[in-house]
C-alpha cells in the first residue's frame, strides 16, 4: 500500500487518529482496491468504531503498491499509541503539512508515516506492525425502526450537564421525547449522588422517526468521544437502534470521501434505579414527613445521614422552646392591691413600686479576676530566695 494525503485532508486524518484513540489502544489498518478502513475496539469489547476513507480522499492511492498478488491489500495492527506520535497537533497540521505520505516498508515490516511539511522539513515516523490481521464487526443498521439525525452539538450542551463521573447514561426514546439521564448502579446510595434528567423534543432534531418506543444504557466515555469528533468536523450525527441488547449504531459521513460507524453495546437499565424524577421527589417529600412531623415547632438542623439517626435516638436533646424575637428588658412596674381586712388601709401593704433590673455581677467578676482589681504588684514584697550566687565577675 502507498498512498498521498493532501494537506487539508491531513487534519481530517488526525482528528480520526485522536478519536480513535479514546476507543481502543490499537489500530487496525486494511487497504482495499476503492478505500482505507480504520477499525479500534476498547478493551470491554463494548465499543467499536469504523472509518471508511474512500480513493478520492487522497491524491495518490494504490492498494498493493508492495504486494505480489493484485487482489490483496494491506492488512496489519499496530499501536495506537505510536500512530499518535504522527499526529500530535491535528488542529494545525493543515497549516503546517504540505502533503503526507503512508507506505508500508516490506524489509523492516514497519510502516511509514513521512510528512513533508513547509520550508522543506521532512517528519518520517516509523511504527512497527504488531500482527498480520483485519477485524470485523457484525451488526446491522438499514432495518432498525428507530433513526434519529441530529446535529451534535446538541447532544453535546446536553451531555455537558452530566458529571464527569458518570460513566453510562440511558436512552429513553418515544414518539413524544427523547429522554437522557445518567445510570445509576442499584447498589450505589441514591441519596448520595446527583442524578440529571434532560428531555429533547422531536422538533430539536433534525430527523426523528421511532418505530419502536424503548430504552438503551450504553458507555458515555465513547459517546462524548463521537461527539467531539463529528463537532468538530461540522456533520450530521445518525443514530440507529432497535431495543435493549441490540447494538446502538452512530454514523457520521460527509457522503463523498469517508463515512464513520460507531458501534457501542447496549444493556437494559434497573428500572428500580432508573425510576423517573418525579417519583424518587414524592419518595422523599415522604420520607421526609416521616422524619419530621406536624407538631414540631422546629425542624432539625442540616445533619448527616449517620448522625442524624443517632440523634433520633436521643429525640430529647432537640427539644426546641419558641422564644419571643423582641422582649422588652425594662423595668417592670408592678401594682399589688389588697382588699380583705385591714391590710387595705395598710400603706405598707398597698403600694406602688417599680422592680429595677438584674443587677451587674460585680462581685463575681472580682472574684474571678481578683488580681486585676488589685494595686500594681511589688515584686518587693515577696521574700527572696536565692538559689544560686552570682557568678566571679572573672
Amino acid at each position: 500500500m502507498k498512498c498521498h494525503v493532501p494537506g487539508p485532508n491531513v487534519k481530517v486524518l488526525g482528528r480520526t487518529i485522536h478519536a480513535l484513540a479514546r476507543f481502543g489502544d490499537e489500530l487496525y489498518l486494511e487497504s482495499l482496491p476503492d478505500s482505507i478502513l480504520l477499525r479500534t475496539l476498547n478493551a470491554a469489547e463494548s465499543a467499536y468504531a469504523m472509518i471508511k476513507f474512500n480513493k478520492n480522499f487522497f491524491s495518490h492511492f494504490n492498494y498493493n503498491f508492495y504486494s505480489t498478488e493484485d487482489n490483496e491489500g494491506l492488512k496489519c495492527k499496530i499501536s495506537m499509541k505510536s500512530a499518535l506520535n504522527a499526529f500530535k497537533s491535528p488542529t494545525h497540521m493543515d497549516k503546517q503539512v504540505e502533503n503526507l505520505e503512508i507506505k508500508l516498508d516490506p524489509e523492516s515490516s514497519k510502516l511509514i508515516f513521512q510528512l513533508k511539511c513547509k520550508h522543506g522539513i521532512v517528519k518520517t515516523y516509523y511504527v512497527s506492525i504488531l500482527d498480520c490481521k483485519a477485524m470485523q464487526a457484525v451488526y446491522t443498521k438499514d432495518l432498525v425502526p428507530n433513526r434519529i439525525i441530529s446535529s451534535p452539538r446538541i447532544l453535546s450542551e446536553a451531555l455537558g450537564n452530566f458529571q464527569i463521573s458518570d460513566d453510562q447514561v440511558t436512552l429513553e426514546a418515544t414518539n413524544q421525547s427523547l429522554i437522557l439521564r445518567n445510570y445509576v448502579d442499584a447498589n450505589i446510595d441514591l441519596t448520595k449522588i446527583i442524578r440529571t434528567q434532560i428531555s429533547l423534543k422531536p422538533s430539536e432534531f433534525d430527523s426523528y422517526t421511532i418505530g419502536d418506543e424503548t430504552t438503551i444504557t450504553f458507555t458515555l466515555k465513547e459517546f462524548r468521544a463521537l461527539l467531539a469528533f463529528t463537532e468538530a468536523l461540522n456533520l450530521a450525527l445518525q443514530l440507529h437502534f432497535e431495543t435493549t441488547g441490540r447494538p446502538a449504531v452512530f454514523i457520521v459521513h460527509n457522503g463523498t470521501t469517508f463515512e464513520a460507524h460507531f458501534v457501542l453495546a447496549t444493556s437494559k437499565p434497573d428500572s428500580a434505579t432508573q425510576a423517573s424524577t418525579q417519583n424518587s421527589s414524592r419518595t422523599d417529600k415522604k420520607r421526609k414527613e416521616v422524619n419530621n412531623p406536624v407538631g414540631s415547632a422546629k425542624k432539625k438542623p442540616h445533619l448527616d445521614i449517620d448522625i442524624s439517626k443517632c440523634l433520633d435516638e436521643d429525640s430529647h436533646l432537640f427539644n426546641y422552646i419558641d422564644i419571643p424575637e423582641e422582649m422588652d428588658l425594662r423595668p417592670i412596674k408592678v401594682t399589688i392591691d389588697g382588699n380583705s381586712g385591714d391590710k387595705a388601709n395598710d400603706p405598707e401593704e398597698n403600694m406602688n413600686f417599680d422592680i429595677p433590673g438584674s443587677p451587674t455581677s460585680r462581685i463575681k467578676i472580682k472574684s474571678v479576676f481578683k488580681r486585676c482589681f488589685e494595686n500594681t504588684f511589688d515584686p518587693r514584697s515577696i521574700e527572696r530566695i536565692v538559689l544560686a550566687e552570682n557568678s566571679d565577675s572573672d
